[in-house]
């Protein structure tokens, strides 16, 4: 039975849609150079303590509205489909009431008709819109300016006759609103002046704390006058017109300190009560917030072809800078691709491992005292020891990151289930012995060992095993810190291109670019086909040709097949799989004994109890799967040594 929502939930929920739909420009357009600093324009609400504020200052350029518009459009349109789909669904459930029904039937179509950009302008909100988001105290208030509140209120109002239900109203310094309670929370819906104010507030608040939280009585300093948001832009180089901040000491500060304002309220109403908490707990929390004492975020730029964002989190000096030795230059990682889309990361394995190891053996040093933080303590003190007890192979600490970039999938339709005809891509591993690395290469791939390739960047062509697809011809490059490999027409050209390429700086941990119409599409397609569970022919095909070149290219490699869900579900394993990896809790040993019977072996997977380790062992799996594997290595080693034990069995 579809649940029908009371008419006055749907009424809330279509201002919330309404509100956040919302961003652009004021009717009186600020100087760009004042935005975050102006004290008449929305800023003058957000408190100068506040915990967090996102602001949509100003609009995007018109070019870029322009261009997007009709893309919001259709976005619009297919939720109102959405809206017009749900309520077809919900017609066909015989436990609605005919009533119920009729009620919903006028609240949707009520709703949809608001669901364009012309239904949206009618309602107030337009592409000159402005917004912000913030903290009164903990409590969030979105203010969203309208080109006419009273537009607002009227399709509000049609919503409620639709519904045949109001919400209720209540006033405060002669300024009505109208609102949701739910037990000891009420959610807030009112226009001020010529702004729309969405909030959630304890119930009961009184009329002087309410007429703060809508900004009828403003903050004795706001954040504007502070020039904390300039701050930010002008240090990271963010446009004015949208700037973000979660200061966490702040938010910190609300639950260490004796509470104050609004978050008394809230926080007596949540049985929270900050004297309970001790003097170590107080002072090793504020430690704790004092490490990334604040996020950032803003935009770089925003025009009609490019929109580049940017957030941070800024880390005390010391983590800061053991923090900065997990990156190292990435020859092309940060660089916008043409394309279908990129991405890569640059981690150094030891300096991550080094970095975890130093401050937990400093805590270890000087251990908590907090009693909230003991499970924490514990669980990284555990973690220390199976980390140090864990050999790292040699190649993993000379690995600094990678890239990839692929440029098109020919013959890619997910809706078929049809698989790439042809790749065009091109990858990149950045490691201290790249030549190390091309020699194992050689050792396991022949037509790689037939070339001389030395570290200069120069492309060299080889010949890949026949895939069934078009993609024969391959391209490989070394350097003395990078190795590149492209399926690639172009590989010829594009891997010197990529080898030579300079990091961003300062080398990103990680970034990802895409080309949104392609990506949106693959997605769509892909969402679109997720319904059918079987794999076509063609897919099964193709699957097992790529297992089987894999084979050709590094026969020592096993390769396993992936099933989950019962035994009876599970699809035939495809051609060149030697192996089966069966979830644990459909795994019985008559069909372990069957798929050793026809020559596979098997794995299991994810097994966290000793008495399971113990019980797949003793049935004689090839591997076991498991998120603690110093816990499973004991129970097999106390296995091991029971057996060895054992009395030598004699014959009567």
């Amino acid at each position: 039975m579809l649940k029908i929502f009371k008419a006055r939930y749907v009424i809330l929920l279509a201002c919330f849609v309404f509100g956040v739909t919302a961003c652009g420009k004021s009717a009186e357009e600020k100087v760009a150079e004042t935005l975050l600093t102006d004290t008449t324009g929305l800023l003058r609400y957000v408190p100068a303590d506040t915990p967090y504020v996102f602001g949509t200052l100003a609009p995007p350029p018109d070019e870029f509205i322009d261009k997007i518009e009709p893309k919001l459009e259709r976005l619009l349109a297919a939720y109102s489909g959405m809206l017009g789909a749900m309520f077809a669904e919900a017609e066909q459930h015989e436990e609605t009431d005919p009533e119920d029904l009729e009620k919903i039937r006028a609240v949707i179509e009520e709703v949809r008709s608001l669901m364009s950009l012309d239904g949206l302008a009618s309602a107030g909100i337009t592409r000159d819109a402005t917004a912000v988001l913030y903290g009164n105290g903990l409590l969030p208030v979105l203010r969203v300016t309208l080109t006419d509140a009273n537009l607002f209120d009227d399709a509000i109002t049609r919503i409620e006759v639709a519904a045949g239900e109001q919400l209720p109203v209540a006033e405060v310094e002669d300024t009505p609103y109208r609102y949701i309670e739910d037990e000891d929370v009420r959610a807030i819906l009112a226009t001020v002046g010529d702004e729309l104010v969405l909030t959630v507030a304890p119930a009961g608040l009184d009329d002087a704390a309410l007429a703060s939280l809508l900004g009828l009585s403003l903050p004795a300093k706001n954040i504007a006058q502070t020039g904390r948001l300039q701050e930010i832009a002008d240090e990271y180089g963010y446009i004015q017109e949208y700037v973000g901040l979660v200061d966490t000491v702040r938010l910190a500060d609300t639950f260490i300190d004796e509470p104050s304002g609004l978050d008394a309220v809230l926080l007596e109403m949540a049985g929270y009560d900050a004297a309970a908490l001790s003097d170590a707990c107080k002072t090793e929390f504020r430690a704790l917030a004092a490490v990334a004492p604040r996020i950032v975020t803003g935009y770089e730029e925003v025009s009609a072809e490019t929109v580049r964002s940017h957030a941070a989190i800024e880390l005390r000096e010391d983590i800061a800078a053991d923090v900065g030795t997990f990156v190292a230059p990435v020859p092309g990682l940060g660089t916008i691709y043409d394309g279908l889309f990129a991405f890569g990361m640059s981690l150094k394995v030891e300096a991550v491992r080094s970095f975890f190891d130093k401050h937990v053996a400093a805590l270890q040093e000087e251990p908590w005292e907090c009693e909230h933080l003991a499970d924490l303590q514990e669980g990284l003190f555990a973690a220390r020891e199976q980390v140090l007890a864990q050999p790292v192979p040699p190649v993993v600490y000379g690995f600094h990151g990678f890239l990839a970039v692929v440029n098109e999938l020919k013959g890619f339709d997910p809706a078929k289930k049809q698989p790439p005809e042809e790749i065009d891509a091109s990858f990149l591993l950045a490691i201290d012995n790249a030549q190390g690395l091309l020699a194992m290469g050689q050792a396991m791939i022949p037509q790689l060992a037939e070339l001389t390739i030395e570290p200069d960047g120069k492309a060299h062509a080889f010949e890949l095993p026949d895939t069934g697809s078009g993609t024969r011809e391959a391209w490989v490059a070394l350097t003395e810190s990078a190795i590149a490999l492209s399926v690639s027409e172009d590989g010829e050209t594009l891997l010197p291109a990529l080898l030579d390429a300079k990091s961003a700086s300062p080398p990103p941990f990680f970034s990802m670019g895409l080309d949104g119409r392609q990506y949106y599409k693959l997605v769509g397609d892909a969402v679109r086909a997720s319904d059918d569970e079987e794999m076509s022919e063609e897919m099964r095909e193709a699957v097992a040709d790529v297992l089987a070149a894999a084979q050709r290219l590094a026969p020592e490699i096993e390769r396993h097949q992936i099933v989950g869900g019962p035994p009876a579900r599970w699809p035939a394993p495809l051609a060149g799989v030697q192996a089966v990896n069966a979830e644990a809790r459909f795994l019985d040993e008559p069909t372990l004994a069957g798929l050793h019977e026809r020559g596979l072996g098997v794995h299991v997977w994810t097994v966290n109890e000793p008495e399971a380790v113990a019980r797949f062992a003793a049935w004689g799996v090839e591997g076991i799967i498991t998120d603690d594997p110093v816990m499973a290595c004991r129970v097999l080693e106390a296995g091991v040594r029971a057996a060895d034990a054992a009395p030598p069995h004699r014959a009567e």
